[in-house]
């Protein structure tokens, strides 16, 4: 047995883009333009979103400003002498806890 002959270079010079000049620049240029136009698309979607961002955050903030407060809840040394208050002055669990009995003081 012999050598082996060599085997024929492949030709792939049907796969160069660059082998057509005009065609070459024509996809540079389109690639160029999809990207810039990428961009002008981004910024607008971040300019948009940033307003978004802002007139969400100032209705967040006029809602809590305007919301009704509330008046704190009572600590516990405050609970302790109106349970002290009511074991002293013989008060009854309404008066305690500030409901008003149905048909007045006489209901009982």
């Amino acid at each position: 047995m012999g050598p082996e002959p060599e085997p024929e270079p492949i030709d792939l010079s049907a796969l160069d883009p660059s082998r057509d000049r005009s065609r070459w620049d024509r996809m540079i240029a389109q690639v160029a333009d999809r990207s810039v136009e990428a961009a002008r698309i981004w910024r607008t979607v971040v300019r948009r979103g940033t307003v978004g961002v802002v007139v969400a955050a100032a209705a967040a903030l006029a809602l809590w400003w305007s919301a009704p407060r509330n008046k704190p809840a009572p600590t516990a040394p405050d609970q302790a002498m109106a349970s002290l208050d009511w074991a002293l002055r013989d008060l009854g669990p309404d008066e305690l806890l500030g409901i008003e009995a149905a048909g007045g003081r006489d209901a009982r």
